[in-house]
């Protein structure tokens, strides 16, 4: 499931990262959104990342536009 950029920031942040915000987390996915723009050197304003937990590592499967 793709999220918008609208549901995403409508959820609490679990956790702040330096350039994004962990807005999903489960004990497999953890779905990140980005407070970076192009300007910044991002390919998206507001980039989701979707990671999954693959043999004990985080994974980035998926990135889109927020």
């Amino acid at each position: 499931m793709r999220y918008t950029k609208e549901e995403l920031k409508a959820m609490p942040t679990i956790h702040s990262g330096q350039y994004d915000n962990l807005k999903i987390e489960t004990p497999t996915k953890r779905v990140w959104l980005s407070r970076m723009t192009i300007a910044d050197g991002m390919p998206y304003n507001n980039q989701v990342i979707v990671e999954k937990l693959i043999d004990g590592c985080w994974v980035t499967v998926e990135e889109y536009p927020g």
